[in-house]
């Protein structure tokens, strides 16, 4: 606690850090744990080295929000039991128990082979957790031998009954995810029931943070292979340990990993991930969590993802922009900022978007763009599918940008680079076949239908109960 408030003065001086993303005070974070939603509070568990701005030292930091947007920063949840052998807390789920309290479960580090801990809270703000005093599962509870790479638990309730899932791979290298069920209402022991989902992809060696969970009459396993999150709908049948896949996409291709999912008293289902920054570590800081998403499948049965709306509370007065040709590109005045909420529709083929941090000389720090179906931030691109028209809606935060097209239908997070003046907008198209051959054959460029820029405000990120 002491090294993380000793780094927050360099964190929060620099310009570049991200207002209303989630971050911890100060250093590196990487995956989300554990998050849930409890008697009224959204609360996040993640993945802190609480001693540099880099990977490292794993122990789970902790926040909770009324709101998803404005965060209060608990103690640290979790760190490495050096008496008991432990180097890393590794990341992990939470569930709520036959007690009507939560339990948090995360992969414990340092012995010769991984295992699988639980932790209750001793309060009722959840701010002071304790270990159980042995493992829940360990290697010897599988069916055919040890799981490589074996970490990750994640909670979910079916039938009556509590079941974790959890990620590695084969000795022989395929990737699977395997399945257990508690047999006592305490959640201190569980079953193997045995491997509910493998790849037939033979490069992916292991599934890191499977995720499965229920949403709009079917089933959703997303996994982090160690390349971009993938994630496929299908039903589940527990009774013979088999997840049979309709629908197969790419959550976010753009450098989001390491997904975690909660449900809120709306009957929502957030996505969270790990929102990557490649910050260099003297700045004191290091990644951030996306926006958490509202998902939901699609009329296609594929999912969509959709910002939580709860980030319009953050909009500054808007600066509108009629509808016009795109065939010069235009600045978009009066507009300047690092950080925005941006709502265009453009219609016509070609290429049509946004360069964003736009410095004096015209070079973006980013491009934001359509382009036959596809969605195109930096160089990460997602299918939207061919349409008329293309909504788009953006959120640049500092050196952060997420952005979404028609309705969710795509979402991308990504990082980039600019300089700390470079904060102009400019919003571009051009036509299908117009690099080349006579003005009379080129087609019609793209057209802007309509375009909202507003500021964002800061969100708050309270240290009042930030203490040991």
């Amino acid at each position: 606690m002491a090294a993380v408030r000793e780094a927050i003065p360099r964190a929060e001086a620099d310009p570049d850090r991200p207002v209303y993303h989630f971050r911890p005070p100060a250093n590196w974070t990487n995956d989300p744990n554990g998050t849930l939603y409890c008697r009224g509070w959204h609360h996040l568990f993640y993945q802190l080295n609480p001693f540099a701005a880099r990977i490292g030292s794993q122990h789970w930091g902790h926040a909770r929000s009324r709101d998803l947007v404005n965060w209060e920063h608990l103690p640290i949840a979790i760190w490495p039991s050096t008496d008991r052998g432990e180097t890393a807390i590794f990341s992990g789920g939470a569930t709520m128990a036959a007690d009507g309290r939560p339990r948090v479960f995360y992969t414990s580090i340092g012995r010769p082979q991984p295992e699988q801990w639980m932790a209750a809270p001793a309060d009722d703000d959840l701010f002071v957790w304790e270990k159980y005093s042995k493992p829940v599962l360990t290697q010897s509870a599988h069916i055919g031998g040890a799981i490589a790479q074996w970490r990750d638990p994640f909670l979910f309730q079916k039938d009556g009954a509590t079941h974790m899932v959890c990620g590695g791979g084969t000795s022989a290298g395929r990737a699977q995810v395997q399945l257990y069920r508690a047999t006592r209402p305490d959640l201190t022991e569980w079953k193997h029931l045995g491997a509910i989902f493998q790849t037939l992809d033979r490069e992916i060696r292991n599934f890191e943070c499977p995720n499965l969970f229920p949403l709009d009459g079917k089933w959703v396993l997303i996994v982090s292979p160690n390349r971009v999150c993938e994630y496929w709908i299908g039903d589940l049948d527990i009774a013979r340990v088999q997840f049979s896949p309709t629908a197969h996409g790419v959550l976010d291709p753009g450098d989001a990993y390491a997904s975690n999912i909660s449900a809120d008293e709306k009957g929502r289902t957030i996505l969270w991930l790990w929102g990557r920054t490649n910050t260099p570590p003297e700045r004191g800081w290091g990644s951030v969590m996306t926006m958490p998403r509202i998902l939901s499948i699609g009329p296609d049965g594929y999912l969509r993802q959709r910002p939580a709306p709860e980030f319009e509370t953050l909009r500054g007065e808007p600066k509108a922009f009629p509808g016009r040709s795109l065939e010069q590109p235009f600045v978009a005045a009066g507009a300047e900022t690092d950080c925005a909420e941006i709502e265009a529709e453009f219609s016509g083929g070609g290429r049509s978007g946004f360069e964003l941090r736009r410095s004096s000389d015209g070079k973006p720090g980013v491009v934001v763009s359509i382009e036959r179906g596809y969605l195109s931030v930096g160089a990460a691109r997602a299918f939207v599918g061919p349409a008329e028209r293309y909504r788009l809606r953006v959120f640049l935060d500092k050196r952060c940008v997420e952005a979404y097209a028609n309705d969710g239908t795509a979402a991308v997070y990504n990082w980039f680079d600019a300089g700390k003046d470079d904060r102009s907008i400019a919003v571009f198209g051009q036509a299908a076949g117009s690099r080349g051959g006579p003005a009379p054959n080129r087609a019609a460029p793209p057209r802007l239908e309509g375009l909202k820029i507003w500021p964002m405000r800061d969100a708050r990120f309270s240290l009042d109960h930030f203490h040991v």
